[in-house]
């Protein structure tokens, strides 16, 4: 009892040091498998994936005192009465008191209500829809802003039950959102110097559980709408992180200063579709745009449809002559593709010789899952010298052995979930064979976010550009939360060539990435095993990559408010300094596009001590006082607030024997207004300053 007194005795100096000074900017993410003895590591995954889209930098640890050590503590599971030790719960209280911002699903122990802010909770398995409240002023609700986000499904309503939640009645707690029974689903707590933050359910539940599609049908719409429920909790974690740390950063989750990405996918799984392609080929080549085309090989004949894939070389090579991808859409294209009772998972070493699946009209008899993944990669990468890396399922069906196929195989992506249906827009990986107790494959799921299929209300000659307004209004909804928008159009009519076009002339003036699917899951995976930590000293902030770290010229950070910064830095953990160009982003907020290259180190970099301005506001005429020893070929930029150069000119050496510099703003018919003085060196060091002009 005495060496825990001691222990936390300890802790409390520490931790009040560590918050008064300076602490690992990062999330930890805290993991209780172990602890709360779960039998498989689905509440890890979605609490790990949350963090992944949302940008944040992180760790994984399952020790509290380390986790401890940083700015923000995400628990993966919930919290009863055995996951903490008394001790161990007072030392969560001592960091929540000095300053830490603790985040936790199901806080069930009733020793950390007060942490909480709650008397008591209820539980129960009928809880449906999530409510968030729209009156509080918390900037964790940032991305919270369509009618399609404010109210969230768990399930939908009339299944007996669903999975458990747990609403809190709180006593000192706000409630960031309520279940439809009127108890709290989402609640923050300040206690001491920092927050603590509890959602009422299970990680697992409203992120895993939708990506495996093993929800309570919870989706609110079929296809070609917009979806978001999954997409809104991990946009929240991320609200939270910048409503605390300040100056927080975020991986950008589309290639360089673009706000989203657009995939143009195509199935060519008819011999309507095989005729007609050649106009959408040639229509995505005069806009410069990498289509996917999806190619069904379907070489014999049955009650579905004809051989449409034999002696079609001449059009499929007109594809790749003019820029697009070929990907693969199984062999037989067949509609009870996930029904295992007809086919079968089947076995590897299938090809066109041995592969000999038909359907009669009714069913279909000789398939298997590895025959129609197996036998359209290999003959398409023989056919036209490839390498097919992504697969979709005729009819986006996805039996449960699908993943652990196509892995097999060598596939890297798929895109074969509905986004409607597992209530996401970003990639995710998927797990193998649709279970909580397995383990992560290496294939990536692209959900298809809107397409050609109206289900009820087909699209035809009549309607087409109702239909392309719909998807407009969805990828611009995904465009507000940075998520991609995979589009699937069967190139087999040309009214749907009419609507593509009417569709991407609405987004023209929108920051929007097009690019082709296999590519922008490179860059998901490029951005996921992206790293870096942030350091944050007297108003300016270093970004700190480590050295072994590729630096990909399409990844980009966003900083929060970093217009406010005095001065923005990135090097590595060498110390070398990092190119890199800043623009503009969201209200008050800085991108960060980095170069590939280091450059000096980092007493090389131009210091906010070298260069003073004065005075500041000013009428007209302003002073630089400059140091003697301040770096050679300095350049000296006037940039305005959306960041156009309007003045730019090096610093002679004269300027530095001098010791100042002036500069007239009327003189260079710059009006009054708020502008950056920014200050670059041959080296990549780069200081800026706020400057107002009266």
């Amino acid at each position: 009892m005495f060496k825990n007194l001691i222990l936390k005795t300890i802790f409390i100096l520490i931790t009040t040091s560590v918050f008064s000074q300076s602490y690992d900017r990062s999330i930890a993410i805290l993991n209780l498998s172990e602890r709360n003895e779960e039998s498989n590591n689905s509440r890890l995954i979605s609490s790990t994936h949350i963090l992944d889209v949302a940008g944040i930098p992180k760790i994984i640890t399952s020790n509290l005192e380390e986790a401890s050590l940083y700015s923000m503590i995400l628990c993966s599971s919930l919290i009863n009465q055995s996951t903490f030790t008394e001790y161990e719960e007072s030392l969560l209280k001592d960091y929540v008191s000095s300053g830490g911002i603790l985040i936790a699903p199901r806080v069930e122990n009733e020793r950390l209500f007060e942490l909480f802010g709650i008397n008591d909770f209820e539980s129960n398995k009928f809880r449906y829809e999530i409510e968030w409240n729209l009156n509080s002023s918390s900037k964790a609700l940032r991305w919270i802003n369509e009618v399609e986000e404010e109210t969230i499904s768990l399930g939908r309503n009339g299944n007996e039950e669903i999975f458990k939640t747990i609403g809190y009645n709180t006593s000192s707690a706000e409630t960031l959102a309520y279940f439809t029974d009127g108890t709290s689903a989402v609640i923050q707590n300040n206690h001491g110097l920092g927050q603590a933050i509890s959602v009422g359910l299970s990680w697992k539940d409203i992120i895993l559980r939708n990506e495996i599609n093993r929800d309570y049908e919870a989706q609110r719409i079929t296809s070609n709408g917009f979806e978001p429920t999954t997409d809104v909790i991990m946009l929240f974690v991320r609200g939270l992180y910048l409503e605390y740390i300040q100056y927080g950063v975020w991986k950008n989750t589309s290639p360089g200063n673009t706000k989203s990405t657009l995939m143009i996918t195509h199935d060519v799984d008819s011999k309507t579709g095989m005729d007609s392609l050649s106009i959408f080929v040639d229509y995505e080549r005069t806009k410069s745009l990498e289509a996917t085309y999806n190619i069904t090989l379907k070489y014999f004949e049955d009650a579905q449809s004809t051989s449409f894939y034999n002696n079609h070389q001449e059009e499929l090579d007109y594809i790749l002559d003019n820029g697009h991808q070929i990907q693969s859409h199984s062999v037989g294209h067949f509609d009870d593709f996930a029904n295992s009772d007809i086919i079968p998972k089947g076995e590897p070493g299938n090809t066109k010789e041995n592969y000999s699946p038909y359907n009669d009209g009714t069913v279909t008899i000789g398939a298997t899952i590895f025959g129609e993944c197996e036998v359209s990669k290999n003959e398409l990468d023989k056919d036209f010298n490839i390498n097919v890396r992504s697969f979709r399922a005729g009819h986006l069906a996805y039996p449960d052995d699908l993943i652990e196929v196509l892995e097999y195989l060598g596939y890297e992506y798929n895109s074969s979930y509905n986004a409607c249906d597992v209530l996401t827009n970003f990639p995710y990986q998927n797990v193998i064979g649709k279970s909580f107790n397995n383990r992560l494959s290496s294939v990536y799921e692209i959900p298809v976010t809107i397409s050609d299929v109206f289900g009820s209300d087909p699209i035809n000659a009549n309607n087409y550009l109702d239909k392309a307004n719909i998807w407009t209004e969805v990828a611009l909804k995904n465009l507000d939360n940075g998520a991609p928008t995979t589009l699937l159009i069967h190139p087999n009519r040309k009214f749907k060539l009419e609507a593509l076009t009417h569709f991407l002339d609405q987004l023209e003036d929108e920051k929007i990435e097009f690019m082709e699917l296999g590519k922008y899951g490179d860059f998901w995976k490029e951005r996921k095993n992206f790293s870096y930590k942030t350091e944050l000293l007297n108003n300016r902030l270093t970004i700190i990559i480590p050295k072994e770290q590729t630096l990909e010229e399409n990844i980009s950070l966003v900083i929060n408010n970093g217009k406010n910064l005095s001065s923005i830095v990135l090097k590595n953990d060498n110390g070398e300094i990092i190119n890199f160009d800043q623009e503009e982003w969201e209200e008050n907020d800085i991108i960060v596009l980095i170069d590939n290259k280091t450059t000096s180190v980092l007493t090389e970099q131009v210091k906010s001590s070298d260069i003073n301005i004065y005075p500041n506001p000013t009428q007209d005429l302003i002073s630089l006082s400059i140091e003697k020893d301040i770096h050679k070929n300095t350049k000296i930029e006037i940039l305005d607030v959306n960041g156009k150069t309007l003045f730019c000119r090096n610093i002679t050496s004269e300027d530095v024997a001098n010791g100042n510099l002036s500069l007239n703003f009327k003189s260079l018919n710059i009006e009054s207004g708020t502008y950056f003085i920014v200050i670059k060196n041959e080296s990549g060091g780069v200081t800026s300053k706020k400057i107002i002009l009266l």
